[in-house]
């Protein structure tokens, strides 16, 4: 599948912000999150499950505003953004570890 602006799941780096809350926009249980997520990782972890991705920087999310952290799209593929999720995550926390 291609990517489509229209379609692409939106991935914000609060999802996997270990220092937030789930009331804050955490999406996974803290063992998959990681301290200040990257966009550049993010992207990475689309790039490595083979799926298509825009980044998109200083944009804020809707409940930090003060944060302009930016997004990433990443075309919808065959997987929900509840399979996606836990899939980047995984990346994410490799990466930390280094």
């Amino acid at each position: 599948m291609a990517y489509d602006k229209d379609t692409a799941i939106t991935v914000w780096p609060e999802y996997f912000d270990v220092s937030r809350t789930r009331a804050r926009g955490r999406r996974l249980p803290m063992s998959l999150c990681v301290k200040d997520p990257d966009l550049d990782i993010i992207a990475k972890g689309a790039l490595i499950l083979d799926l298509e991705y825009e980044v998109f920087e200083g944009k804020a999310y809707p409940s930090n505003r003060a944060a302009r952290r930016g997004y990433v799209k990443v075309e919808r593929g065959k997987l929900s953004k509840t399979e996606l999720l836990p899939k980047i995550a995984e990346v994410l926390v490799k990466n930390q570890k280094k």
